[in-house]
């Protein structure tokens, strides 16, 4: 039985094993052999009881801190209550009990609510209160200073466990984002040119079956790249802070154009309304680079479903306040979505960057169209707080 719950700011990513709890009990074993010399504990029945049972709360507290400091507490106030002399072990013990809680991180409230009933057990033994609040503040407040500096080790060594596993995390997700925009966005192109090829030529056997022996294995390595992909997106971790990736992208003209000439094969076509106001002075350079990515991501998507002979439409504006990005592109009704050339996190983290940014993505689609629009501030707003 534990004590009710762990402090709000503190979490310990120690934990006590089956080892700990046997070191404890060999502790026990050693005090209770040595206890006869070292506190002048009697040589008598109840005395050598009476410091077993006290002795015995200490791996009891090891595997049920509630329960063991209890035990512990019921104990001293025996024996400072007993017209018999039992000895010290078991007003000593308790405070040895405060420093091992504190050191795990216990709410600090029944700690110190047990150290208090602790003193009382040490001025109701007393023969004067004088003494029993010297022997507190002598050995009592050393106790509860040495589980507080434990306490603070541990919380230190748990705060750098986090932060490095923060960074692992953020690692990781920068690692899910590069390759999304490299080497899937790259496989995808190569097997839609080979699709198109195909399509082009379609009485060229020879040809059809090398494209066919590309296309293949390449689509093998999407699907396989795509699940580890999700696997790899699917942790825990902060998701506003993955979004920046460690080159920066392609001008989006770049972009464009390679995507105006994929959808060329096709004979569709991309028009773009608005492309130069990504370089309002009130844009940073970060807030660029994010968009850049974001629009990339909704323009190759589009390109991906835009059927043969139609056009798909990227309109960008500004009032200097907000900036808002349609992109729509008509889709066939009948035509099932491949999912074996898509990893299907682009408009997932095309979202979350969306989101960092403080903005909100909306997606719409009818039997025949398909509309993404997404509108982020261009002077963000601090975070307020509240009481």
């Amino acid at each position: 039985m534990p004590f009710p719950a762990f402090d709000t700011q503190t979490s310990f990513t120690w934990r006590p094993t089956r080892r700990t709890h046997l070191l404890h009990a060999g502790v026990a074993v050693l005090l209770l052999v040595i206890s006869p010399m070292s506190t002048n504990v009697p040589l008598t029945a109840p005395a050598l009881l009476v410091t077993a049972l006290s002795l015995a709360c200490l791996p009891l507290a090891s595997r049920f801190p509630a329960a063991g400091a209890a035990a512990s507490l019921a104990v001293a106030w025996f024996t400072a209550s007993s017209p018999y002399d039992l000895g010290t072990t078991a007003l000593v013990l308790p405070w040895g009990l405060c420093i091992m809680l504190l050191g795990r991180g216990l709410r600090r409230d029944m700690i110190y609510v047990f150290a208090f009933s602790t003193t009382l057990v040490h001025l109701s033994h007393a023969s004067a209160w004088s003494q029993g609040l010297i022997q507190t503040a002598t050995f009592g407040v050393l106790c509860v200073v040495i589980g507080e500096i434990v306490r603070h080790h541990r919380l230190q060594a748990d705060t750098t466990e986090q932060e490095r596993r923060h960074k692992l995390d953020q690692q990781r997700r920068l690692v899910v984002s590069e390759l999304h925009d490299t080497v899937v966005r790259d496989l995808s192109h190569a097997v839609m040119i080979a699709e198109q090829a195909r399509l082009a030529d379609p009485h060229n056997t020879h040809l059809n079956q090398q494209l066919a022996a590309i296309i293949t294995p390449v689509r093998t390595a999407v699907e396989q790249l795509r699940r580890s992909l999700k696997a790899m997106s699917a942790a825990e971790g902060d998701d506003s802070l993955l979004l920046l990736a460690a080159s920066p992208p392609p001008p989006l003209t770049d972009t464009i154009h390679t995507v105006q000439e994929t959808l060329a094969h096709r004979d569709a076509h991309l028009t773009t309304h608005g492309t130069d106001l990504l370089d309002n002075p009130n844009i940073g350079p970060g807030v660029r680079q994010q968009l850049v990515r974001i629009i990339a991501e909704l323009i190759n998507n589009a390109a991906k479903y835009t059927p043969p002979s139609s056009t798909a439409t990227l309109t960008i504006e500004t009032d200097n306040d907000t900036l808002e990005c349609m992109c729509t592109n008509p889709i066939a009704p009948n035509q099932p979505t491949n999912t074996t050339t898509s990893s299907q996190l682009g408009l997932t983290q095309a979202q979350q960057r969306i989101e960092s940014l403080g903005g909100s993505l909306h997606i719409t689609h009818t039997l025949d169209r398909w509309t993404t629009i997404f509108t982020i501030p261009l002077h963000p707003t601090p975070p307020t707080t509240t009481d």
